[in-house]
C-alpha cells in the first residue's frame, strides 16, 4: 500500500500559483510597503558620489623606458620601483595627510532641510556663504555640529547641538553675533567670516551646518573612501577611486593626492642628488687647500730656481709617477666613500639619505643592489610607522629584511675595503720603486719633481671631484618624476543611493517576503491541505471531497446539510458520494459501510448522517448505526431518544426490532442509536452478537451505514471494519494531520483491508473546485452559480457593483 518512494517529485506550477493566488492582498500590501521604503531611502538617504583618476607608475618588473635613461650613465639617482609597493604609497597615511593639508577641508559645511523631525544635510563645500576661522592661540571643538542661522548681511544666530548626530531639537544654547565676532568659551573659541560666495538675497534666513574636523582622525576618514587597483595585469598603471558626500570634494581631493605624490617622488630623488653633492663639496673643501698649497710652493721653487723643466729621463718617471698618484687620489676618494657606507651600516643610520656608488664612479652591481634595497626597505618602513605601531607584522617582517640586508652589506663591504687594501698597497709599492728611481736624480730635479708631484695628485684628485659633481649637477638638472598622471579626477557616477537597484530590490523583496513566508509555514505545516498530499501518501481510492460549509460551520448542530440545505454543494457532494459507491462492492446487493477516521471532530459523523439521508432519499432502505458508544451523537442531530440502543442489544437486554428507530426526514431511513455508554464498548463491539447483528440488518437493507469510533484513538471500529464492505476513512483539510495518513497505511497492511475508501472533508472551495484546483468525486464537478450556498466573491468587484448601480439609480 505505500507508495513508491523513489518516484521523481515533479512541481506543478499552476498548482502552486493557484495555491497562493488568494494571498494576493499579502503580496499587493508587502509590495506597496518595500516600494514606499525604497522611495523614502532614495529621496531622504545622502548622495555619495564617485570620482576617479588614473596614474602611471613606473613598474621595474615590467621593463621598459625609465625617466633619465636618455641621460646614459648620468641616471645616478635611479631607484627600483614595484607596483604594488607604489599602491601601498598611495594609500599611506602620511601621503593623504600631506594632501588634506593643502586643502581646505577641515570644516565641513553643510545646507539644511528639515524633514519629517530630522535634518537632511547637503554638504555645499567651496559653495559656502561663510568661512570658519581660529587664531593659534584658540583650540577649536571638533566633530560636534553647530547651526547658523543667517539673520541679516551682518548678523548670524549661532546654536551648538548637545548631541553628534544633526536634530531639528538641538537643545543647545542660542547666540546671536556678528560675522567676524569672535566666539570664545571656556573650551573652545572661533570667529565666522562672510566669504566671495555671500550673497544677501539669497543667503539671509537660510540655515546652515558646520562640523569642524580633527587633523588628526581626517586622514583615516579619508582612507576609508579611498580604492587604489591596478586597471588591468598588462600595465603598470594604478586607477585611485575616491566616494564623498560632494563632487567636486571628490575630484579635487583625488587631484591633490596624485600631485603631491608624483611631488614627493621628485623630491625623494632630488634629496639623493643633493646628499652626492654635499659629499662631493666637503671631499672637494678638503683638496682645495692642499691644491692652492702646492701651487704656490711649485711657483715659488721655479722663482727662485729659475727650473722651468726637467730632463727627458726626469720627464718619464715623473709621467709614471703622476698616472700611480692619479690611481691612488682616485681610490682613496672611493674608500673614504665606503668608510662612509660603513658608519652608516655600524650606526644603523637612514639608508634613504645614502646616495648611489655610481655617483663616485663606483661600479659594483652587489653594492648598487644591497644599497637601493636597503633604501626602498627603509622608505617603506617609514611609511608603514605613520599608521602602524612597532609590534605590527608587517613592520616586523621589514625589519628582519633590514637587518639581512645590512649584514650582507656589511659582509660586502667589508671585502671591497680589503680589495681596496690591497689596490693601494700595490700602488704605494710601486710609487715606492719609482721615488727610489727619482732619488738617484741631481737634487734640484729631485725637488722639482717631488714638488710638481704634490701639485699635480691636489690637482688631479681636485679635478676628479669637479667632474663627478658637474655629473651630480646634471642628474640632478634632468631628475624628471618617475610616474605620470595619465587622466585627471572627473566624477564617474552616484554610488548611492541606486534608485533602481533600490526599486529592484524592493520589489523583489515584496514578493519574495510573503512568498517565502508561505512556503516556510506550508514546509512546517504538518496538516493535510490538498489533494495531493493525499495521493502521494497512499493509494487508495478518493471517494469523494466534501466541500466546506459554511452554516454549518457557524451552527453546531446543522449537521443534516441534506435535508436543511436541498441544493447546496455540500449536498451535492454527497450525491456524488453516493453514485460513486456502487462502483464499490459492487458484487454485494446489500452493503456494509463503515465510516471511521483517526482522531476526533474530522466529521466522522457528519459524513456517516448525510450520507445514510442522501441514500435514504433516493429510495434505499438505509439502516444508521451509532457504532461510537464512547461518545454518542445521532440522536441529538435526528432528535430521537437515545435509548433504547446498540449497547442495550449488545448486552442482550433489548431486542434488535427495539433498538431500530425511525426519523421524521425519511421514510426509508431507520437509524440505531449508540445507547447509555457501557463500561466494556471493545468487548461488546467484538462479540458474536454485533456479528449476528450485522448479519441480520444486511438481509434487511440496501445500505447499513454504520459510524464507528476513531481508530486512531481507540479500536473498538477495528472489528466493523473488517465485516464492513466498505470502509470510508474521513480527512478533514486543514485540521487532520499528515501522519494519519502513514497511519492509514500502517493499518490496512495490519489487518490486510482491502476495502477501504476515502472522503476528503471540509475541503475549501475556490475557482476551480474545492481544494486548489481539484473537482470532488469522480469527474462531478458543480457549479456555483446554480446553488444556493454561493461563494464569496471578490470584495473590489462587490464595491464596484454597488457603486455603478447608486450612479445608475442616481441618474
Amino acid at each position: 500500500m505505500n507508495k513508491d518512494p523513489f518516484r521523481e517529485e515533479t512541481l506543478d506550477i499552476r498548482k502552486l500559483i493557484f495555491k497562493y493566488i488568494r494571498f494576493w492582498y499579502w503580496f499587493v500590501i508587502s509590495i506597496t510597503v518595500a516600494l514606499t521604503i525604497a522611495y523614502f531611502i532614495n529621496k531622504f538617504s545622502e548622495t555619495v558620489y564617485r570620482a576617479r583618476t588614473t596614474v602611471l607608475v613606473r613598474d621595474d618588473r615590467k621593463g621598459g623606458f625609465r625617466p633619465g635613461q636618455i641621460m646614459g650613465e648620468l641616471d645616478l639617482f635611479y631607484q627600483r620601483n614595484n607596483l604594488f609597493n607604489e599602491m601601498a604609497v598611495l594609500r599611506s597615511y602620511s601621503l593623504v595627510d600631506s594632501a588634506l593639508r593643502e586643502m581646505d577641508v577641515n570644516v565641513s559645511y553643510y545646507n539644511i532641510g528639515r524633514v519629517v523631525g530630522e535634518i537632511r544635510t547637503v554638504e555645499i563645500y567651496q559653495n559656502t556663504p561663510f568661512r570658519v576661522v581660529w587664531d593659534d592661540d584658540q583650540s577649536p571643538l571638533y566633530n560636534r555640529p553647530f547651526n547658523v542661522s543667517i539673520l541679516s548681511e551682518d548678523a548670524y544666530e549661532l546654536e551648538l547641538t548637545e548631541r553628534k548626530r544633526f536634530s531639528l531639537r538641538n537643545g543647545g544654547e542660542k547666540l546671536t553675533l556678528r560675522f567676524g565676532e569672535n566666539h570664545q568659551k571656556e573650551n573652545y573659541g572661533f570667529r565666522i567670516i562672510k566669504s566671495d560666495n555671500f550673497r544677501a538675497q539669497s543667503h539671509v534666513g537660510r540655515e546652515f551646518i558646520f562640523v569642524i574636523h580633527d587633523t588628526g582622525s581626517l586622514p583615516g576618514r579619508y582612507l576609508s573612501s579611498l580604492n587604489v587597483e591596478p586597471l588591468n595585469n598588462e600595465v603598470s598603471i594604478v586607477q585611485l577611486a575616491f566616494e564623498a558626500t560632494n563632487s567636486q570634494r571628490a575630484i579635487d581631493f583625488l587631484n591633490t593626492l596624485t600631485e603631491v605624490y608624483i611631488r614627493q617622488s621628485l623630491l625623494e630623488k632630488n634629496t639623493i642628488a643633493e646628499n652626492t653633492i654635499r659629499f662631493i663639496d666637503q671631499q672637494i673643501g678638503v683638496i682645495s687647500d692642499s691644491l692652492i698649497l702646492a701651487e704656490s710652493s711649485l711657483e715659488e721653487f721655479r722663482q727662485r730656481k729659475g727650473l722651468m723643466d726637467v730632463g727627458m729621463i726626469t720627464s718619464q718617471l715623473f709621467s709614471e709617477l703622476q698616472r700611480l698618484d692619479n690611481q691612488v687620489a682616485v681610490e682613496n676618494v672611493k674608500r673614504q666613500y665606503y668608510d662612509y657606507l660603513f658608519d652608516y651600516v655600524e650606526n644603523e643610520k637612514d639608508f634613504r639619505d645614502v646616495f648611489s656608488p655610481s655617483a663616485l664612479g663606483i661600479d659594483d652591481p652587489m653594492l648598487n643592489s644591497l644599497i637601493g634595497e636597503l633604501s626602498s626597505l627603509y622608505a617603506e618602513r617609514s611609511r608603514l610607522r605613520v599608521s602602524a605601531t612597532i609590534e605590527n607584522p608587517n613592520i616586523q617582517m621589514i625589519n628582519r629584511k633590514i637587518e639581512q640586508s645590512r649584514e650582507a652589506l656589511l659582509e660586502n663591504l667589508i671585502s671591497i675595503r680589503n680589495a681596496s687594501d690591497i689596490l693601494l698597497n700595490d700602488l704605494n709599492q710601486r710609487i715606492e720603486r719609482l721615488e727610489s728611481r727619482i732619488n738617484q736624480l741631481p737634487g734640484t730635479e729631485r725637488e722639482l719633481i717631488s714638488i710638481q708631484r704634490r701639485f699635480n695628485l691636489s690637482d688631479a684628485t681636485y679635478n676628479y671631484l669637479l667632474e663627478k659633481r658637474a655629473e651630480a649637477g646634471i642628474a640632478m638638472a634632468s631628475n624628471v618624476p618617475d610616474h605620470k598622471i595619465i587622466d585627471r579626477a572627473r566624477f564617474a557616477g552616484i554610488v548611492s543611493p541606486k534608485k533602481r537597484l533600490n526599486y529592484t530590490i524592493a520589489l523583489v523583496l515584496g514578493f519574495v517576503l510573503p512568498l517565502g513566508f508561505l512556503l516556510i509555514r506550508d514546509f512546517f505545516d504538518t496538516r493535510i491541505n490538498d489533494k495531493k498530499d493525499v495521493t502521494d501518501a497512499v493509494d487508495f481510492p478518493i471517494l469523494g471531497v466534501i466541500p466546506h460549509n459554511k452554516k454549518a460551520a457557524k451552527k453546531s448542530d446543522m449537521n443534516l446539510v441534506v435535508f436543511d440545505a436541498n441544493k447546496s454543494p455540500v449536498t451535492e457532494a454527497f450525491r456524488a458520494l453516493r453514485t460513486n459507491l456502487q462502483y464499490f462492492a459492487s458484487s454485494q446487493k446489500n452493503k456494509i459501510v463503515s465510516v471511521t477516521s483517526t482522531k476526533a471532530q474530522e466529521g466522522k459523523t457528519f459524513t456517516a448522517i448525510n450520507l445514510a439521508s442522501v441514500i435514504a432519499i433516493s429510495g434505499k432502505k438505509t439502516l444508521l448505526i451509532g457504532a461510537d458508544m464512547r461518545k454518542p451523537r445521532i440522536y441529538q442531530d435526528f432528535d430521537i431518544e437515545k435509548t433504547p440502543g446498540l449497547s442495550n442489544y449488545l448486552i442482550g437486554s433489548n431486542s434488535l426490532q427495539d433498538i431500530i428507530q425511525k426519523v421524521s426526514v425519511s421514510d426509508h431511513l431507520h437509524v440505531i442509536t449508540a445507547g447509555p455508554t457501557p463500561p466494556n464498548p471493545s468487548e461488546l463491539i467484538e462479540s458474536g452478537e454485533m456479528i449476528q447483528l450485522l448479519n441480520d440488518v444486511k438481509e434487511i437493507y440496501d445500505f447499513v451505514i454504520i459510524d464507528t469510533p476513531p481508530i486512531g484513538i481507540v479500536p473498538d471500529g477495528i472489528h466493523i471494519i473488517k465485516k464492513s464492505d466498505i470502509a470510508i476513512y474521513i480527512i478533514r483539510q486543514g485540521f487532520s494531520d499528515k501522519s494519519s495518513l502513514e497511519f492509514m497505511n500502517e493499518f490496512a497492511q495490519k489487518i490486510d483491508a482491502g476495502n477501504i475508501c476515502i472522503e476528503i472533508n471540509d475541503m475549501k472551495m475556490n475557482r476551480n473546485g474545492y481544494g486548489y484546483g481539484y473537482g470532488y468525486g469522480y469527474g462531478y464537478g458543480y457549479g456555483y452559480g446554480y446553488y444556493e450556498e454561493k461563494p464569496e466573491g471578490n470584495v473590489f468587484k462587490k464595491w464596484y457593483e454597488i457603486v455603478s448601480g447608486a450612479l445608475n439609480r442616481k441618474g
